[in-house]
């Protein structure tokens, strides 16, 4: 095949409109980590302020396996982690007025399969305030 100038210009349509979309692509990605990092000293003080709620939420098993979830993934033990949030879980199906709370736990177990600690603690915060 043989290229002439329309051929050219089609291919050059081409590549120009990859490179705006890698770049955008990019950029984007960038920015989610801009945020992940800005909040995570909120998330850190919130992680502070659940280890002194932890001796209140033992009587709701989900609240207690939540807790011991994060205490977990604080210290490095994702397994252990991983462990707690299955017993919450568990804890929380089907009960339609913790399905929040239940999405936020799947969430946390998803983030943590991915290596993400700073989303899993995340998640199981906001599981925790879904809890009564």
């Amino acid at each position: 095949m043989t290229l002439n100038k329309s051929n050219y210009v089609i291919l050059a349509i081409i590549a120009t409109t990859s490179l705006v979309l890698f770049s955008y692509s990019v950029a984007s990605y960038a920015q989610t980590n801009a945020t992940d990092n800005s909040t995570s000293a909120s998330m850190t003080s919130n992680v502070t302020a659940s280890a002194g709620a932890q001796s209140s939420s033992s009587g709701n098993p989900a609240k207690s396996s939540i807790d011991a979830g994060i205490s977990a993934m604080k210290s490095g033990d994702s397994e252990g982690a991983k462990k707690n949030l299955y017993k919450a879980e568990v804890a929380l199906e089907d009960n339609p007025n913790t399905a929040g709370a239940e999405k936020h736990v799947e969430a946390a177990l998803k983030a943590l399969k991915d290596g993400d600690t700073k989303g899993a603690v995340f998640h199981a915060e906001e599981a925790k305030k879904g809890l009564p």
